[in-house]
């Protein structure tokens, strides 16, 4: 516990004023965005001659927003067949589709020469990897002597109960040995990286999207998830509740503490 004396009624309903701390819980703290992310990718030098794989891509959503923004050739690649077949509707219908392709794979086995990219640009998927020694080190074969590689992560803290981290990862495929921090790293000097910088994140890029009205009520939606239950799993069936669950859940303990988002920046060797 932070506080080891517990509150009295008479403190609890003394002499402060209520009004004044809501007052100030208003005010905010000026959260960085999301958007963030790509500053780091921009001090690293990326620009127009570089060529940057997006690792666990998805659909392609950051490497066409990296595309745009440095001119940079972006390869995207990713386990799942249904986020390939939406990445490649997306590139087909962007500007700057003709910079970024998308392929079918995974990080433990990526499908691309040695030595082929300046910088390797992860956002939260190696929690999903049960193998980071060998996909980390596929990361150091891919990138060009000293190139980097942006890892934006989500860790557990102290606060995480294993009960509940129990139920959270299985319904979001997570391996419960990936979400710790320190075994993270461990991991990266092992496969040759060099830890370049660390920037604690916490829940800032959550904060912002709710100050910016951009993310949902996490809160109303796990109480419409319980109270609904039976008819919303009627609905959409086990695997979707569960994930919707999940993701509200997890957002709502980055609010708390109970996780924290770091972004490193690894350095591959000469």
């Amino acid at each position: 516990m932070e506080w080891s004396k517990p509150i009295t009624v008479d403190e609890m309903y003394g002499d402060w004023d209520y009004d004044v701390a809501v007052e100030l819980l208003e005010q905010s703290l000026s959260p960085r965005r999301a958007l963030s992310i790509f500053d780091t990718v921009e001090s690293l030098g990326v620009g127009p001659e570089s060529v940057v794989l997006d690792i666990g891509g998805r659909d392609g959503f950051h490497a066409l927003m990296m595309a745009e923004r440095f001119g940079c050739r972006v390869m995207a690649v990713d386990p799942a067949p249904a986020n390939i077949d939406e990445g490649l509707k997306r590139i087909a219908e962007h500007d700057h589709g003709s910079q970024v392709e998308i392929e079918l794979g995974a990080i433990e086995e990526i499908p691309a020469s040695d030595n082929e990219f300046d910088l390797v640009f992860s956002r939260d998927m190696l929690n999903h990897v049960a193998d980071q020694d060998r996909g980390l080190a596929e990361c150091v074969r891919v990138l060009k002597p000293g190139g980097a590689m942006v890892v934006h992560e989500v860790f557990e803290t102290e606060l995480m109960e294993p009960r509940e981290a129990a139920r959270l990862y299985a319904d979001l495929a997570c391996v419960p040995e990936r979400m710790v921090a320190d075994s993270f790293e461990d991991v990266a000097e092992r496969a040759g990286f060099t830890i370049e910088s660390l920037e604690m994140i916490g829940s800032e890029w959550y904060e912002a999207s709710q100050e910016a009205g951009t993310a949902p009520n996490y809160a109303l939606q796990i109480s419409r998830l319980r109270r609904s239950k039976g008819e919303l799993l009627e609905k959409l069936g086990e695997i979707p509740y569960r994930v919707m669950y999940g993701n509200a859940l997890w957002s709502l303990y980055l609010f708390i503490g109970k996780l924290e988002t770091r972004l490193y920046v690894l350095r591959a060797p000469q």
